[in-house]
């Protein structure tokens, strides 16, 4: 991959990595917003759930959209949009009303064209190295978010010691400014890139074309595996609490080995994306060698429970775990290149299986919040497994169905 790509997908990545800020400020922000806002951590999560359900409307009609329209137009307008978005909500986080329409309306800023643009670049620019391509996207979305987040809270520490307003103001324009200068470095460094159209002679898909993917089992086997991918990764960020309940780790041990299963492991994944292109050939022979051994370590995990004796090996085995998820997740758009979805259509394809790769932030994330609560960690790990394998079977369906119908592909 020459220099420029990889620049590229840095900068997608950077994209990416700023346009979520406000909407999951809470994630790195929470204690802050409600001391500011003067609303309760569940006002807060209700932000987050009016944003995830008006994206499950938007993403199909959003990747129609991006097939048709030009894919750095779409981002740069997104960032653009979200940036002015964040800076109203400076001036009217104290009111929740205002909020949560703000929130309902990140959904069109930052997702609707937003994300498929994206996702299809990233495409286009890795070309026949796509997982090495979506690999580096999200180390560099990762990074770029994690330092964002740094300095926001940083920010704040500095001013809101002497006036809260003015440090919390000043922490929502840090996302601001964010998106403004990743929207114009974009502008500068990514050319319009030309896609291919597969198929079609150059001429853009109809909304008969269009419709034609929710027609094609391949498209429903890859949203299973997209499904379960997703899953596993919203689920290692379980293995927090559970160290600290079962095993009495510290809250800044628990954190920082957190923030390695979040943010360095996915720093890391280039080197198995460029494995899976170069050495494998194919992202579905990864996932058959990675799931599984992910499912075993969640299998030992659920195996040892809460022995005291065992804390060494069951947070080996969670690290384990976490870092061939990230690697799952961060190639898992890749699948859809090595099944031969057109590249015409891949934006329409993308928000269809994204409305069910994303589903477990609703059904995830509140389904395993209970087992904490309840401290049913078995549960959570169980569940992990189950789809864990769900996923290794899809893909194994997809490589069958592949090798039959691109016998090329598979003995090249």
């Amino acid at each position: 991959m020459k220099l420029k790509d990889i620049i590229r997908l840095i900068v997608l990545g950077m994209c990416g990595g700023t346009i979520y800020l406000l909407p999951y400020m809470k994630y790195y922000f929470f204690n802050q917003m409600v001391e500011n806002t003067g609303t309760s951590g569940q006002a807060l999560g209700y932000l987050v759930t009016i944003f995830a359900v008006a994206c499950l409307f938007l993403l199909l009609p959003g990747g129609i959209l991006a097939d048709r329209l030009s894919s750095k137009k779409c981002i740069f307008w997104s960032l653009i949009s979200t940036t002015l978005l964040t800076i109203v909500y400076a001036f009217t986080y104290r009111s929740y009303t205002f909020s949560l329409i703000i929130w309902f309306l990140l959904a069109f800023s930052s997702i609707f064209l937003a994300w498929p643009a994206i996702m299809k670049t990233v495409r286009t620019i890795g070309g026949e190295r796509t997982s090495t391509a979506y690999s580096i996207y999200y180390a560099s979305n990762g990074l770029t978010g994690a330092l964002a987040g740094y300095i926001t809270i940083k920010v704040y520490g500095m001013l809101a010691a002497s006036d809260a307003a003015t440090g919390f103001f000043w922490s929502i324009m840090v996302s601001a400014i964010a998106n403004a200068a990743v929207a114009f470095l974009l502008l500068y460094l990514l050319r319009d890139i030309k896609e291919t159209i597969e198929g079609k002679g150059g001429k853009l898909p109809t909304l008969q074309d269009s419709y034609s993917v929710m027609k094609m089992p391949v498209i429903w086997l890859i949203a299973i595996v997209m499904f379960c991918t997703y899953s596993l990764y919203v689920g290692i960020t379980f293995f927090t609490p559970y160290l600290t309940s079962a095993f009495g780790i510290s809250d800044e041990v628990s954190g920082t080995l957190s923030l390695v299963r979040s943010y360095i492991f996915m720093s890391l994944t280039p080197l198995t994306g460029i494995i899976a292109d170069r050495w494998m050939k194919s992202t579905l022979k990864w996932f058959t060698i990675a799931g599984p051994v992910a499912i075993v370590c969640l299998i030992a995990v659920i195996a040892i429970g809460d022995d005291a004796g065992m804390i060494v090996p069951v947070m080996l085995l969670t690290m384990v775990a976490a870092f061939f998820v990230c690697t799952l997740y961060a190639s898992m758009f890749s699948i859809m290149s090595e099944c031969k979805i057109p590249l015409s259509i891949a934006g329409t394809a993308i928000g269809l299986v994204s409305i069910f790769s994303y589903t477990p932030d609703i059904i995830i994330q509140p389904l395993f919040g209970y087992f904490v609560d309840n401290k049913q960690y078995s549960y959570i790990f169980i569940s992990l497994a189950v789809m864990g394998m769900l996923s290794l079977m899809s893909c194994l369906l997809l490589l069958r169905r592949k090798s039959q119908e691109f016998p090329e592909v598979v003995t090249r």
